[in-house]
């Protein structure tokens, strides 16, 4: 008797539909973008070599700046040279990253700095 009062209780239960046929849900995560073709960095071992090389004169350079900019004194004297240390470090990232692209050419239009951009784009006179 108590068996079958149970199993009329989960037959009339709101729940016991969800559970019998649970429908697949959909998921609410999203596929990522596509990754831009000039971020796929080449196969070349030599152009991954350069582009880590940049990458390292680049830190150097960065950490020879916050050397200089931690004293104050120097900072009030000398900011432009200091300003242009921070530049070169800049440049020589985005060197870096067009050298390990796959497509270069897409990756100097990704460059954010415009003076290097129109340097790298240049047409040549002769």
């Amino acid at each position: 008797m108590q068996a079958q009062i149970r199993a009329e209780s989960i037959a009339v239960s709101p729940f016991a539909a969800r559970a019998a046929d649970p429908a697949p849900r959909p998921s609410i995560r999203r596929d990522p973008p596509p990754l831009d073709p000039a971020l796929v960095p080449t196969d070349d071992p030599l152009r991954l070599r350069l582009a880590e090389e940049l990458e390292y004169a680049r830190r150097l350079i960065e950490a020879l700046g916050d050397t200089l900019c931690s004293d104050p004194l120097l900072v009030t004297r000398h900011a432009v040279p200091l300003q242009s240390i921070d530049v070169v470090g800049q440049m020589l990232g985005h060197l870096a990253t067009v050298t390990r692209s796959s497509l270069p050419e897409r990756a100097v239009d990704r460059i954010g700095m415009s003076d290097l951009r129109a340097r790298l784009t240049r047409r040549s006179v002769i």
